[in-house]
């Protein structure tokens, strides 16, 4: 898998070639063993290094999205900013859980967060909505 793959935008670099990832099935551009980067929120640049370790083409309802069959560690909540602003927040609720910050800092991310729990049918849930909605 070479090259850049996004939805392509009239701000985008015209030296960088951008292949517009609508018109392709990742099935049929990677194998086993391959790695890519994955970019998400351009304004926190949260840098993902995406493994491939199985490539199976699925039939039926599942046809035509992602599926996760594994992961680790919970995902950062939505805005909370990049990687520092990440660390000073799991900071504040793991060392001051309960002062008011670190109260307020829960709150807002949802009472029962655990940066340790990867919900995978969370997960497979938000790539069902973006295949219906056809985001991206």
């Amino acid at each position: 898998m070479t090259g850049y793959y996004a939805t392509p935008h009239p701000e985008d670099d015209p030296e960088r070639e951008i292949l517009d990832e609508r018109r392709v099935r990742l099935d049929r551009v990677v194998t086993v063993g391959d790695h890519f980067s994955y970019l998400y929120d351009f304004g926190d640049s949260w840098q993902h290094r995406v493994v491939v370790e199985r490539v199976e083409s699925l039939d039926g309802e599942q046809r035509g999205y992602a599926y996760v069959s594994a992961g680790e560690r919970a995902c950062p909540p939505e805005d909370v900013g990049g990687v520092a602003a990440y660390m000073d927040f799991m900071e504040q609720i793991s060392q001051r859980p309960v002062d008011d910050e670190g109260r307020r800092l829960l709150r807002w991310a949802g009472e029962d967060f655990d940066p340790a729990r990867f919900d995978r049918h969370a997960a497979n849930a938000a790539l069902l909505r973006m295949a219906w909605n056809r985001w991206g």
